[in-house]
Protein backbone atom coordinates (compact mmCIF):
# COMPACT_ATOMS: atom_id res chain seq x y z
CA UNK A 1 0.00 0.00 0.00
CA UNK A 2 1.33 3.48 -0.81
CA UNK A 3 -0.55 4.67 2.28
CA UNK A 4 -0.99 3.65 5.92
CA UNK A 5 -3.43 5.51 8.73
CA UNK A 6 -3.96 4.69 12.26
CA UNK A 7 -6.49 6.17 14.77
CA UNK A 8 -3.91 7.31 18.56
CA UNK A 9 -6.77 5.97 20.65
CA UNK A 10 -9.48 3.31 18.36
CA UNK A 11 -11.56 3.53 21.75
CA UNK A 12 -13.37 6.91 22.77
CA UNK A 13 -15.96 7.75 25.47
CA UNK A 14 -17.68 11.28 26.42
CA UNK A 15 -20.85 12.44 27.64
CA UNK A 16 -23.33 13.60 25.22
CA UNK A 17 -22.82 17.35 24.80
CA UNK A 18 -19.10 16.80 25.38
CA UNK A 19 -16.30 16.84 23.22
CA UNK A 20 -13.02 14.26 22.24
CA UNK A 21 -10.23 15.14 19.88
CA UNK A 22 -8.45 11.59 18.60
CA UNK A 23 -5.17 11.85 16.73
CA UNK A 24 -4.56 10.40 12.95
CA UNK A 25 -1.47 9.57 11.96
CA UNK A 26 -0.97 9.09 7.80
CA UNK A 27 2.29 8.14 6.16
CA UNK A 28 2.82 8.19 2.39
CA UNK A 29 4.80 5.56 1.33
CA UNK A 30 4.67 5.74 -2.54
CA UNK A 31 7.42 7.81 -4.37
CA UNK A 32 5.09 10.83 -5.77
CA UNK A 33 3.71 13.84 -4.11
CA UNK A 34 0.27 12.78 -2.98
CA UNK A 35 -3.06 14.05 -1.87
CA UNK A 36 -5.53 13.45 0.69
CA UNK A 37 -9.51 13.39 1.16
CA UNK A 38 -10.59 12.45 4.28
CA UNK A 39 -13.89 11.71 5.65
CA UNK A 40 -15.59 10.27 8.54
CA UNK A 41 -18.26 7.38 7.63
CA UNK A 42 -20.33 5.58 10.32
CA UNK A 43 -23.58 6.53 12.81
CA UNK A 44 -21.52 9.50 14.31
CA UNK A 45 -20.24 10.76 11.17
CA UNK A 46 -23.07 14.10 11.76
CA UNK A 47 -21.56 15.09 14.53
CA UNK A 48 -18.07 14.01 14.32
CA UNK A 49 -15.37 16.46 12.01
CA UNK A 50 -11.77 15.53 10.92
CA UNK A 51 -9.44 18.42 10.06
CA UNK A 52 -7.94 19.11 7.45
CA UNK A 53 -10.57 17.04 5.35
CA UNK A 54 -7.60 17.83 2.62
CA UNK A 55 -3.76 17.46 2.45
CA UNK A 56 -1.02 16.09 0.99
CA UNK A 57 2.22 14.50 1.27
CA UNK A 58 5.76 14.31 0.15
CA UNK A 59 6.75 10.67 -0.43
CA UNK A 60 8.52 9.43 2.80
CA UNK A 61 6.51 12.32 4.63
CA UNK A 62 3.46 11.90 7.61
CA UNK A 63 1.46 14.32 9.15
CA UNK A 64 -1.51 14.22 11.84
CA UNK A 65 -4.98 15.14 11.61
CA UNK A 66 -7.30 15.72 14.41
CA UNK A 67 -10.43 13.68 15.15
CA UNK A 68 -12.89 15.91 16.50
CA UNK A 69 -16.68 14.06 18.37
CA UNK A 70 -19.02 16.23 20.09
CA UNK A 71 -22.17 14.32 19.86
CA UNK A 72 -25.07 17.02 20.79
CA UNK A 73 -26.88 16.26 24.10
CA UNK A 74 -30.36 15.41 22.08
CA UNK A 75 -32.53 11.96 22.52
CA UNK A 76 -31.67 11.55 18.90
CA UNK A 77 -27.97 10.57 20.13
CA UNK A 78 -28.13 7.12 21.82
CA UNK A 79 -26.49 5.99 24.63
CA UNK A 80 -23.96 2.75 23.73
CA UNK A 81 -21.07 1.86 21.68
CA UNK A 82 -21.52 3.41 18.24
CA UNK A 83 -18.78 2.34 15.42
CA UNK A 84 -16.70 4.58 13.25
CA UNK A 85 -14.35 4.38 10.14
CA UNK A 86 -12.12 7.63 8.76
CA UNK A 87 -11.65 7.19 4.69
CA UNK A 88 -8.30 7.77 3.72
CA UNK A 89 -8.54 8.42 -0.24
CA UNK A 90 -5.76 9.36 -2.27
CA UNK A 91 -6.38 11.52 -4.81
CA UNK A 92 -3.51 9.84 -7.62
CA UNK A 93 -4.63 6.65 -6.21
CA UNK A 94 -8.31 6.55 -5.38
CA UNK A 95 -8.28 2.65 -5.64
CA UNK A 96 -6.07 2.31 -2.72
CA UNK A 97 -8.56 4.14 -0.36
CA UNK A 98 -7.80 2.55 3.58
CA UNK A 99 -10.02 3.37 6.67
CA UNK A 100 -9.04 2.96 10.21
CA UNK A 101 -11.95 1.70 12.23
CA UNK A 102 -12.72 2.85 15.79
CA UNK A 103 -15.24 2.75 18.51
CA UNK A 104 -17.07 6.04 20.19
CA UNK A 105 -19.15 4.55 23.39
CA UNK A 106 -21.73 8.16 24.31
CA UNK A 107 -22.60 7.81 28.10
CA UNK A 108 -26.27 7.54 28.90
CA UNK A 109 -27.87 11.11 30.50
CA UNK A 110 -30.99 11.46 31.78
CA UNK A 111 -33.58 14.26 31.45
CA UNK A 112 -37.11 13.65 32.63
CA UNK A 113 -39.68 16.47 32.83
CA UNK A 114 -44.10 16.12 33.40
CA UNK A 115 -46.84 18.30 33.29
CA UNK A 116 -50.38 18.18 34.65
CA UNK A 117 -53.03 19.15 32.23
CA UNK A 118 -55.01 21.11 32.86
CA UNK A 119 -53.48 22.08 36.62
CA UNK A 120 -57.35 23.35 37.89
CA UNK A 121 -60.21 20.43 36.94
CA UNK A 122 -63.85 21.44 38.40
CA UNK A 123 -67.13 19.36 38.58
CA UNK A 124 -69.83 17.76 40.94
CA UNK A 125 -68.47 14.40 41.58
CA UNK A 126 -65.24 14.02 40.25
CA UNK A 127 -62.05 16.05 38.58
CA UNK A 128 -59.77 14.61 35.52
CA UNK A 129 -56.11 15.47 34.67
CA UNK A 130 -53.47 14.16 32.50
CA UNK A 131 -49.92 13.14 34.14
CA UNK A 132 -47.72 13.78 30.84
CA UNK A 133 -44.39 12.49 30.96
CA UNK A 134 -41.26 13.50 28.79
CA UNK A 135 -38.15 11.87 28.34
CA UNK A 136 -35.35 14.22 27.06
CA UNK A 137 -32.64 11.95 27.58
CA UNK A 138 -30.89 9.29 25.82
CA UNK A 139 -31.67 6.38 27.68
CA UNK A 140 -35.17 4.79 28.49
CA UNK A 141 -36.28 6.06 32.00
CA UNK A 142 -39.14 4.19 34.26
CA UNK A 143 -41.22 6.65 36.41
CA UNK A 144 -43.95 5.87 38.99
CA UNK A 145 -46.29 7.89 40.29
CA UNK A 146 -48.13 8.79 43.63
CA UNK A 147 -50.95 11.39 44.69
CA UNK A 148 -51.75 13.28 47.76
CA UNK A 149 -54.40 15.51 48.91
CA UNK A 150 -53.25 17.36 52.16
CA UNK A 151 -56.28 18.32 52.99
CA UNK A 152 -57.09 14.13 52.98
CA UNK A 153 -61.40 15.36 51.60
CA UNK A 154 -60.02 13.54 47.52
CA UNK A 155 -59.27 9.80 46.42
CA UNK A 156 -56.61 11.01 43.74
CA UNK A 157 -55.94 7.87 41.60
CA UNK A 158 -53.87 7.51 38.91
CA UNK A 159 -53.77 4.90 36.26
CA UNK A 160 -51.48 3.50 35.38
CA UNK A 161 -49.16 3.84 38.77
CA UNK A 162 -45.81 3.75 36.57
CA UNK A 163 -44.73 4.12 33.09
CA UNK A 164 -41.30 3.24 30.81
CA UNK A 165 -40.72 6.13 28.61
CA UNK A 166 -38.54 5.85 25.65
CA UNK A 167 -35.75 7.99 24.52
CA UNK A 168 -37.20 11.12 22.77
CA UNK A 169 -40.99 10.36 23.36
CA UNK A 170 -43.90 11.28 26.02
CA UNK A 171 -46.68 9.27 28.12
CA UNK A 172 -49.72 9.61 29.37
CA UNK A 173 -51.61 8.70 32.42
CA UNK A 174 -54.99 9.59 33.93
CA UNK A 175 -55.28 11.52 37.02
CA UNK A 176 -58.83 10.69 38.85
CA UNK A 177 -59.97 12.99 41.43
CA UNK A 178 -63.36 11.92 43.85
CA UNK A 179 -64.12 14.23 46.59
CA UNK A 180 -64.98 12.25 49.77
CA UNK A 181 -68.02 14.29 50.21
CA UNK A 182 -71.10 16.05 47.87
CA UNK A 183 -71.83 19.60 47.88
CA UNK A 184 -75.24 19.48 47.60
CA UNK A 185 -75.83 23.79 47.88
CA UNK A 186 -72.50 25.15 49.31
CA UNK A 187 -70.55 27.31 47.21
CA UNK A 188 -67.59 25.89 45.14
CA UNK A 189 -64.73 24.77 47.32
CA UNK A 190 -61.78 24.25 46.23
CA UNK A 191 -59.40 21.10 47.37
CA UNK A 192 -55.55 21.65 46.37
CA UNK A 193 -53.38 18.31 45.89
CA UNK A 194 -50.06 17.00 44.30
CA UNK A 195 -48.75 14.49 42.28
CA UNK A 196 -44.96 12.81 42.43
CA UNK A 197 -43.08 11.75 39.34
CA UNK A 198 -40.25 9.34 40.70
CA UNK A 199 -37.75 8.13 37.96
CA UNK A 200 -35.90 4.98 38.96
CA UNK A 201 -32.71 7.04 38.65
CA UNK A 202 -32.98 10.89 39.47
CA UNK A 203 -34.80 13.77 41.21
CA UNK A 204 -38.59 13.28 42.10
CA UNK A 205 -40.67 15.67 40.37
CA UNK A 206 -43.55 17.00 42.25
CA UNK A 207 -46.87 18.75 40.52
CA UNK A 208 -49.25 20.94 42.38
CA UNK A 209 -52.88 21.12 40.84
CA UNK A 210 -56.30 21.73 42.02
CA UNK A 211 -59.98 20.99 42.36
CA UNK A 212 -62.79 23.07 42.02
CA UNK A 213 -66.16 20.94 43.81
CA UNK A 214 -69.09 22.44 42.06
CA UNK A 215 -72.61 22.40 44.39
CA UNK A 216 -74.60 19.42 42.48
CA UNK A 217 -78.08 21.32 42.91
CA UNK A 218 -77.44 25.47 41.40
CA UNK A 219 -78.23 27.97 43.84
CA UNK A 220 -81.10 29.21 41.41
CA UNK A 221 -83.06 26.29 42.24
CA UNK A 222 -84.38 26.87 45.41
CA UNK A 223 -86.07 30.08 44.17
CA UNK A 224 -87.87 28.65 41.12
CA UNK A 225 -89.66 25.93 43.32
CA UNK A 226 -90.88 28.45 45.03
CA UNK A 227 -91.98 30.25 42.34
CA UNK A 228 -93.09 27.33 40.57
CA UNK A 229 -95.59 26.60 43.83
CA UNK A 230 -96.73 29.92 43.85
CA UNK A 231 -97.88 29.91 40.23
CA UNK A 232 -99.60 26.03 40.89
CA UNK A 233 -101.65 27.94 43.84
CA UNK A 234 -102.33 31.04 41.84
CA UNK A 235 -103.37 28.46 38.67
CA UNK A 236 -105.75 26.53 41.62
CA UNK A 237 -107.63 29.84 42.64
CA UNK A 238 -108.27 30.76 39.65
CA UNK A 239 -110.12 27.22 38.74
CA UNK A 240 -112.11 27.29 41.54
CA UNK A 241 -112.95 30.87 42.14
CA UNK A 242 -113.72 31.86 38.44
CA UNK A 243 -113.34 29.38 35.26
CA UNK A 244 -114.90 26.11 36.84
CA UNK A 245 -118.02 28.01 37.90
CA UNK A 246 -117.85 29.86 34.45
CA UNK A 247 -117.55 26.75 32.77
CA UNK A 248 -120.52 24.53 34.63
CA UNK A 249 -122.83 27.41 33.90
CA UNK A 250 -121.82 27.73 29.92
CA UNK A 251 -122.02 23.99 29.61
CA UNK A 252 -125.74 23.99 30.78
CA UNK A 253 -126.84 26.73 28.78
CA UNK A 254 -124.89 25.02 25.80
CA UNK A 255 -126.77 21.62 26.12
CA UNK A 256 -130.04 22.33 26.91
CA UNK A 257 -131.60 23.45 23.58
CA UNK A 258 -129.41 20.54 22.10
CA UNK A 259 -131.06 17.90 24.42
CA UNK A 260 -135.13 19.03 23.68
CA UNK A 261 -134.16 18.65 20.52
CA UNK A 262 -132.15 15.18 20.76
CA UNK A 263 -135.41 13.47 22.62
CA UNK A 264 -137.88 14.42 20.39
CA UNK A 265 -135.36 13.02 17.78
CA UNK A 266 -135.07 10.01 19.81
CA UNK A 267 -138.81 9.02 19.24
CA UNK A 268 -139.11 9.98 15.83
CA UNK A 269 -136.32 7.11 15.48
CA UNK A 270 -137.86 4.84 17.61
CA UNK A 271 -140.84 4.62 15.39
CA UNK A 272 -138.69 4.41 12.28
CA UNK A 273 -136.28 1.38 14.41
CA UNK A 274 -139.57 -0.57 13.92
CA UNK A 275 -140.48 -0.35 10.19
CA UNK A 276 -136.83 -1.04 9.69
CA UNK A 277 -136.62 -3.77 11.53
CA UNK A 278 -139.13 -5.27 8.97
CA UNK A 279 -136.94 -4.36 6.11
CA UNK A 280 -133.80 -5.77 7.87
CA UNK A 281 -135.31 -9.24 8.00
CA UNK A 282 -136.09 -9.16 4.21
CA UNK A 283 -132.61 -7.56 3.37
CA UNK A 284 -130.79 -10.44 5.62
CA UNK A 285 -132.47 -13.15 3.12
CA UNK A 286 -131.40 -11.28 0.36
CA UNK A 287 -128.03 -10.96 1.52
CA UNK A 288 -127.98 -14.93 2.38
CA UNK A 289 -129.00 -15.69 -1.05
CA UNK A 290 -125.79 -13.23 -2.40
CA UNK A 291 -123.33 -14.84 -0.54
CA UNK A 292 -124.35 -18.28 -1.61
CA UNK A 293 -123.86 -17.01 -5.45
CA UNK A 294 -120.82 -15.47 -4.76
CA UNK A 295 -119.41 -19.10 -2.77
CA UNK A 296 -120.54 -20.95 -5.65
CA UNK A 297 -118.39 -18.77 -8.34
CA UNK A 298 -115.41 -19.02 -6.20
CA UNK A 299 -115.79 -22.59 -6.23
CA UNK A 300 -116.21 -22.47 -10.17
CA UNK A 301 -113.14 -20.56 -10.50
CA UNK A 302 -111.39 -22.55 -8.25
CA UNK A 303 -111.89 -25.75 -10.71
CA UNK A 304 -111.26 -23.81 -13.43
CA UNK A 305 -107.71 -23.16 -12.12
CA UNK A 306 -107.77 -19.27 -13.29
CA UNK A 307 -104.19 -18.05 -12.21
CA UNK A 308 -103.82 -15.10 -9.51
CA UNK A 309 -100.28 -12.79 -10.05
CA UNK A 310 -98.18 -12.80 -7.14
CA UNK A 311 -95.84 -10.10 -7.28
CA UNK A 312 -92.07 -11.74 -6.49
CA UNK A 313 -89.35 -9.29 -4.56
CA UNK A 314 -87.05 -8.56 -7.05
CA UNK A 315 -83.49 -6.19 -6.75
CA UNK A 316 -80.74 -5.51 -9.37
CA UNK A 317 -77.54 -3.71 -8.84
CA UNK A 318 -76.16 -1.00 -11.84
CA UNK A 319 -72.29 -0.35 -11.88
CA UNK A 320 -70.98 2.11 -14.03
CA UNK A 321 -67.24 3.37 -14.05
CA UNK A 322 -65.62 6.14 -16.87
CA UNK A 323 -62.97 8.06 -17.00
CA UNK A 324 -62.43 11.62 -16.59
CA UNK A 325 -64.23 13.05 -19.29
CA UNK A 326 -66.19 10.30 -20.44
CA UNK A 327 -69.73 9.34 -20.44
CA UNK A 328 -70.52 5.52 -20.22
CA UNK A 329 -74.10 3.98 -19.50
CA UNK A 330 -75.32 0.40 -18.18
CA UNK A 331 -78.78 -0.82 -18.91
CA UNK A 332 -81.28 -3.15 -17.78
CA UNK A 333 -83.91 -4.96 -19.56
CA UNK A 334 -86.93 -6.25 -18.32
CA UNK A 335 -86.91 -9.76 -19.22
CA UNK A 336 -89.76 -11.59 -21.41
CA UNK A 337 -93.38 -12.32 -19.51
CA UNK A 338 -92.50 -10.34 -16.93
CA UNK A 339 -93.62 -6.70 -15.17
CA UNK A 340 -91.17 -4.70 -13.07
CA UNK A 341 -92.54 -2.67 -10.53
CA UNK A 342 -90.22 0.45 -9.25
CA UNK A 343 -90.27 0.88 -5.68
CA UNK A 344 -87.16 1.77 -4.30
CA UNK A 345 -83.68 3.81 -5.62
CA UNK A 346 -80.58 3.58 -3.87
CA UNK A 347 -77.58 5.51 -5.47
CA UNK A 348 -74.08 5.53 -4.29
CA UNK A 349 -71.11 7.81 -5.32
CA UNK A 350 -68.31 6.08 -3.09
CA UNK A 351 -65.70 8.73 -4.01
CA UNK A 352 -67.25 11.74 -4.30
CA UNK A 353 -66.89 12.59 -8.16
CA UNK A 354 -67.87 15.12 -9.85
CA UNK A 355 -70.52 15.10 -12.90
CA UNK A 356 -74.36 13.96 -14.01
CA UNK A 357 -75.78 10.85 -13.19
CA UNK A 358 -78.92 10.11 -15.71
CA UNK A 359 -81.63 7.52 -15.07
CA UNK A 360 -83.60 6.09 -18.02
CA UNK A 361 -87.24 4.14 -18.78
CA UNK A 362 -86.53 3.70 -22.81
CA UNK A 363 -86.44 7.29 -23.63
CA UNK A 364 -87.84 8.72 -20.78
CA UNK A 365 -86.09 10.55 -18.46
CA UNK A 366 -86.81 9.44 -14.47
CA UNK A 367 -83.75 10.89 -12.75
CA UNK A 368 -80.69 13.41 -13.61
CA UNK A 369 -78.64 14.46 -10.57
CA UNK A 370 -75.50 16.06 -10.20
CA UNK A 371 -72.95 13.68 -8.55
CA UNK A 372 -71.23 16.54 -6.20
CA UNK A 373 -74.66 16.71 -4.54
CA UNK A 374 -74.32 13.29 -2.68
CA UNK A 375 -72.21 10.32 -1.72
CA UNK A 376 -75.09 8.05 -1.02
CA UNK A 377 -78.82 8.86 -1.67
CA UNK A 378 -82.06 6.48 -1.57
CA UNK A 379 -85.49 7.23 -2.94
CA UNK A 380 -89.14 5.49 -2.19
CA UNK A 381 -92.17 5.83 -4.09
CA UNK A 382 -95.85 4.82 -2.76
CA UNK A 383 -96.59 4.63 -6.31
CA UNK A 384 -94.21 1.99 -8.55
CA UNK A 385 -92.98 2.74 -11.65
CA UNK A 386 -94.00 0.39 -13.97
CA UNK A 387 -91.71 -1.28 -16.73
CA UNK A 388 -92.97 -3.77 -18.81
CA UNK A 389 -91.03 -6.87 -20.72
CA UNK A 390 -88.71 -5.66 -22.63
CA UNK A 391 -88.02 -2.35 -21.41
CA UNK A 392 -84.54 -0.72 -20.76
CA UNK A 393 -83.73 0.81 -17.39
CA UNK A 394 -80.95 2.70 -18.35
CA UNK A 395 -78.18 4.42 -15.46
CA UNK A 396 -75.48 6.75 -17.38
CA UNK A 397 -72.79 8.75 -15.72
CA UNK A 398 -71.06 11.56 -17.42
CA UNK A 399 -67.55 11.76 -15.18
CA UNK A 400 -65.92 15.17 -14.94
CA UNK A 401 -64.01 14.85 -12.30
CA UNK A 402 -62.73 11.79 -10.40
CA UNK A 403 -63.23 12.17 -6.56
CA UNK A 404 -60.06 11.52 -3.91
CA UNK A 405 -60.79 9.73 -1.40
CA UNK A 406 -57.94 10.39 1.69
CA UNK A 407 -57.55 7.01 2.50
CA UNK A 408 -57.14 5.38 -0.96
CA UNK A 409 -53.95 4.23 -2.14
CA UNK A 410 -53.17 4.85 -4.98
CA UNK A 411 -56.24 7.30 -5.98
CA UNK A 412 -58.53 6.38 -8.14
CA UNK A 413 -58.65 6.96 -11.70
CA UNK A 414 -62.37 6.42 -12.98
CA UNK A 415 -65.30 7.61 -11.49
CA UNK A 416 -67.44 5.00 -9.50
CA UNK A 417 -71.08 5.34 -9.12
CA UNK A 418 -73.70 2.63 -9.11
CA UNK A 419 -77.41 2.44 -8.26
CA UNK A 420 -79.70 -0.18 -6.83
CA UNK A 421 -83.11 -0.71 -8.14
CA UNK A 422 -85.40 -2.52 -5.98
CA UNK A 423 -89.39 -3.38 -6.26
CA UNK A 424 -90.82 -6.52 -7.30
CA UNK A 425 -91.83 -8.22 -10.80
CA UNK A 426 -95.22 -9.91 -11.50
CA UNK A 427 -96.30 -12.23 -14.85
Amino acid sequence: MSTTATIESPQVRLDAGGEAVVPLHIRNNGTIVEGYRLEVVGVPADWTTVEPDVLSLYPGDSTTATIAFRPPRTPGVPAGELSFGVRVVPTEHPNEAIVPEGVVEVLPFLETTAELIPRTSHGGRNGRHQLAVDNRGNVAVSVQFSGVDPGQLLDVDIRPNGLTVNAGNAAFADVRLKPQKLNWRKPPTTHPFSVTVTPHAGQPVTLDGAYLQEPLLPRWLGKALLALVALVALFALLWFAVLKPTIKSAAREAVADPLASASKQAAAAEKKADASAKQAGAANKQAAEANKRASDAVKAVEKVGVPVPVPAPFSTRLAVLAGKGQTNSKPFVVPAGKTFNLTDLVLENPQGDFGKLTLAQGNKILLVLALENFRDLDYHFVSPIVAGPGTNLTLTVQCNSVGKPPDQTPPPTQCDTAVLLGGSTTR
